[in-house]
């Protein structure tokens, strides 16, 4: 019985200390492909013709998606992504899982702007469950 919890334990203590599941690689692995990503709170700076990648946590089995309320229009525009996505996980979603929704931005010239997104369902009436935004400086 001993054996049965030490293998326990041992498996308990590896999924910990593999951290959380963030469905992408950690950021110091990306490529520079001269994509601009934001990092927390701060304003986004970028020049024009610059990509801005906006990947945010979803979970379509919820119910729940993310919407614009504001999308930087005109300093930007909505564009594909790369040619070549960033890596995933080697293993297939669980389904129900959460996984990185993204999208990308072409700043089309210069000034402030904000990109706003609200996270909820589409037909409740309550308040959104997340609110993310973004303030971007073009040059």
């Amino acid at each position: 019985m001993k054996g049965w919890m030490a293998a326990g334990l041992c498996v308990l203590l590896s999924a910990c200390a593999s951290g959380p599941a963030t469905g992408g690689p950690p950021s110091e692995t990306l490529p520079d492909d001269g994509i601009v990503r934001p990092e927390g709170k701060a304003p986004v700076e970028m020049r024009v013709g610059q990509v801005l990648e906006i990947a945010l946590t979803a979970n379509a089995s919820t119910g729940y998606q993310w919407e614009f309320t504001e999308d930087g229009a005109p300093v930007l525009s909505r564009t594909t992504g790369p040619a070549t996505p960033p890596p995933m996980d080697t293993q297939p979603p669980m389904p129900g899982a959460s996984s990185i929704a993204r999208w990308w931005f072409r700043a089309d010239k210069a000034g402030k702007t904000t990109v706003r997104m609200v996270y909820r369902r589409p037909w409740e009436t309550v308040p959104p469950v997340e609110v993310v935004e973004y303030e971007v400086d073009v040059r």
